[in-house]
């Protein structure tokens, strides 16, 4: 190719590679805001509530279930537990089991009605 004809070429591919590289600043700094109005939203308050009581819930969840396998509680002929700890044992089985399934409940309810309010209902609450 000519001298003359390269500079051109030259100049065309610097030109494109920097309008290219100020699109890619537009872009990411739209994304950015728009990231940024997305977590003032007033549903993201409720968003991360609910999922940070469903970790609780699983973490809850996850250490009974490794000290229950870990510990060997011992029970008398009718299926008791005894021990010092027995009673707390029972009734971890018994309500700790319906406590969990009531939270579970009330995340569906809460959720439920942040939704609602979302979408403009009055829901249980009332509209925002």
């Amino acid at each position: 190719m000519p001298f003359g004809i390269q500079q051109f070429t030259n100049r065309i591919q610097t030109k494109l590679a920097r309008s290219r590289d100020r699109a890619t600043v537009r872009v990411g700094a739209a994304e950015r805001e728009a990231d940024r109005l997305t977590d003032r939203m007033p549903i993201m308050a409720e968003v991360r509530m609910i999922g940070g009581a469903l970790v609780m819930i699983l973490l809850i969840v996850y250490i009974l279930n490794e000290v229950y396998n870990s510990i060997q509680f011992e029970t008398d002929t009718d299926g008791n537990y005894t021990g010092p700890f027995g009673s707390i044992v029972g009734d971890l089985e018994t309500i700790g089991v319906a406590a969990l399934g009531l939270l579970v409940l009330a995340l569906l309810v809460i959720a439920a009605q942040a939704i609602m309010r979302f979408f403009g209902s009055s829901g249980f609450g009332g509209g925002r």
